[in-house]
Parts: C-alpha cells; sequence; structure tokens
C-alpha cells in the first residue's frame, strides 16, 4: 500500500481525517459545550466589571456603536475600571479546560484509532489507562516548547535592536514578521511530533514516554512530511476563518449582542475543529504507516532427555571383554618340581 492512501478510496490524509472527525462529531461537540461552560464562568466576572464601567460613560457608547480597539485598550489601562482585577478567575478556568482535554485525549485518540463507536467504559478505559502517560507526555514537550519561545524571543529582540537603528520606521516590524515565519512552522513541528507520540503510545500500548518521544521524534523528522503540510493546511485554514470572523466582528455593532457572540464562537470552534483535525490527521497517518514490529524468538522450552529403562544395558567400559583375560593361568604340579631342580 502506498503511503498516506487509503486501501478502499483516493482520499488523502487531510481528507480521510476530516471525514473521521465529522463521523465522531459528538467529541466536538462535547469540547465546545465545556469550552462555552468554562469560558462562560470565567468571563462573567470581567463583563459586570465593564458593564459597570461603560454604563453612562463617553467609551461605553463609542464601544456599543462599534469595536473601537483603541478606545478598548485606553478604557483597560485606567487604574478605576481594574479590568484585569478577575484575571485569576480566567487562569483558572483556562487551566480547568486545560487539564479537560488532556484528560479525554487518550479516549479521542483510541476513538480515532479504532474508527467505531465506544461505550463510555471502553472510552474512560482508555482516558484511565494512558491519563498519566499523556501528562508525562505533556511534561516532556515543555522542553521544545520552551526552546521555540527562546527562539521567538530572539527574533523579537534582534528586530527590535535593527528597527531602533533603521533610517526606515517599518524595518523592525518586517523583520519581526519574517523571522516570525520560521518559528510558527517549528511550532508546528513539535505539535505534530508529539501528537505522534500519544498516538503512538495508545497504538503499542506504550508505558515508557522516553522512548516513545525518542521514537515519534524519528518518525517526524524522516516520514511525515506530507503529514506536516496536512498540519500547515489547517493552521491556514484556521487562521482564515478567525481573521474573517474578527474582520466581521469589527464592523457588527455593539448592540447586536447575539450576532457578536455567534462570531466569537464560530472562532471558538474553528480552533476546536482545527486540533481535533490535527489529531484526526496523526492517527490516520499512523495507521496508514504502522511500525515495524520486531517479531519476538520463539520460545522452546527445555525438554530432559527420557529415562534409561529396564531393556536398555549401560555397558562398562572397564567391564571385561572375555573371562579368559581376567583368569589367571592354572599351575601345574610339574612345573614346580622342575623349577626345584
Amino acid at each position: 500500500m502506498q503511503e498516506d492512501e487509503l486501501p478502499n478510496g483516493d482520499k488523502g490524509v487531510l481528507g480521510s481525517s476530516f471525514s473521521l472527525v465529522v463521523r465522531h462529531q459528538r467529541i466536538l461537540w462535547w469540547v465546545f459545550a465545556v469550552n462555552l461552560i468554562l469560558g462562560g464562568l470565567g468571563a462573567s466576572g470581567t463583563a459586570r466589571t465593564l458593564g459597570s464601567a461603560l454604563h453612562h460613560s463617553l467609551a461605553g457608547q463609542r464601544l456599543t456603536s462599534h469595536v473601537d480597539l483603541g478606545m478598548f485598550l485606553e478604557l483597560a489601562s485606567q487604574p478605576s475600571v481594574k479590568l484585569f482585577s478577575h484575571s485569576g478567575g480566567v487562569f483558572l478556568f483556562a487551566a480547568l479546560y486545560f487539564l479537560f482535554l488532556l484528560f479525554i485525549t487518550p479516549g479521542i485518540i483510541s476513538l480515532y484509532f479504532e474508527d467505531r463507536r465506544l461505550t463510555t467504559g471502553q472510552f474512560f478505559g482508555a482516558v484511565g489507562t494512558f491519563f498519566w502517560a499523556f501528562v508525562r507526555l505533556a511534561l516532556w514537550s515543555l522542553i521544545p516548547f520552551v526552546l521555540v519561545n527562546l527562539l521567538y524571543e530572539g527574533v523579537h529582540g534582534a528586530a527590535n535592536y535593527i528597527g531602533d537603528r533603521a533610517v526606515a520606521d517599518q524595518t523592525g516590524f518586517y523583520i519581526l514578521v519574517v523571522g516570525c515565519i520560521p518559528v510558527l512552522l517549528l511550532l508546528v513541528w513539535v505539535r505534530l511530533w508529539f501528537d505522534l507520540a500519544q498516538v503512538r503510545a495508545v497504538a503499542l500500548n506504550e508505558p515508557r514516554t522516553r522512548r516513545d518521544v525518542a521514537r515519534a521524534f524519528g518518525l517526524a523528522v524522516r516520514r511525515t512530511w506530507h503529514l506536516y503540510w496536512s498540519y500547515i493546511a489547517i493552521c491556514i485554514l484556521t487562521n482564515v476563518v478567525t481573521a474573517v470572523a474578527v474582520l466581521l466582528w469589527t464592523k457588527v455593532p455593539g448592540r447586536a449582542v447575539p450576532l457578536t457572540f455567534l462570531l466569537l464562537e464560530t472562532i471558538i470552534l474553528a480552533h476546536i475543529l482545527g486540533r481535533l483535525w490535527m489529531k484526526a490527521c496523526a492517527t490516520t497517518w499512523y495507521r496508514l504507516n504502522p511500525e515495524p514490529v520486531p517479531v519476538a524468538p520463539e520460545y522452546t522450552p527445555y525438554q530432559p532427555s527420557p529415562p534409561a529403562t529396564d531393556f536398555q544395558v549401560i555397558r562398562d567400559i572397564d567391564a571385561p571383554i572375555a573371562t579368559e583375560v581376567e583368569t589367571p593361568p592354572e599351575t601345574s604340579p610339574d612345573s614346580g618340581r622342575n623349577d626345584g631342580e
């Protein structure tokens, strides 16, 4: 079977994985519902703060007519507003959402890998089996993500340094934009690397995360370039949807709350769909390109030789060949008399 080709169709990894997400779309809607609930709880304090600050104010009149980012930032920077006084609750519910995704990810990958409807017990059985392995994989992923962040800090510092000394005003900005392209490409590759590590852990029942990370790194370097470009395509499509929704949001009056809510939730849904699509891509690719499993040598149990039976005679090498050899010769009486003479 050719790489990235399904045995019963002409779809590639991108189309096959999207069909996989659609077939099991209840996962998408469950994740979206949890995000909506936790997001609403986290933003409730900030909404009350903004409501009291915008009531009967000039900023409130301008922000209700259309989106004014400059006015919003100026309002948020005022000490009397204290917009970020509820940031602790926002970060708390964001952390809960992250833990929720980490908790159900083993079940999602098992569902995509087997491509059949799992019972609740089977789904959460996979969650319980691989949860701590996925926690260790998440901790391992901090190392490359920190290195990528350090690379971004280096690009940002170089852009500021050159921009402050350049004649043109936009030099630093252009350097930052061009320098962020390889950083973003490397970020997507690191995400692919650890998605493959998660898929390997479930497919091979691999509890040792250190060896799993190393093997997934080798796969991501040598064999997954088609899968990598699928990840890039999903990222581009998600960002295009986000940009269009944000552009429409800037044109919507602030009083149109239902339409604003719909546009913002469309952005959230697009990002959740894109992330599940990536997981499905990694799972589909691994199903089409499984690793060769080394064949263990067949164990042959020790079989002792059968004991000797009664009819088997064991010959002694020291036994006499004939009785005549061991019998001394007889002495005649005449021989003694002859000797005396």
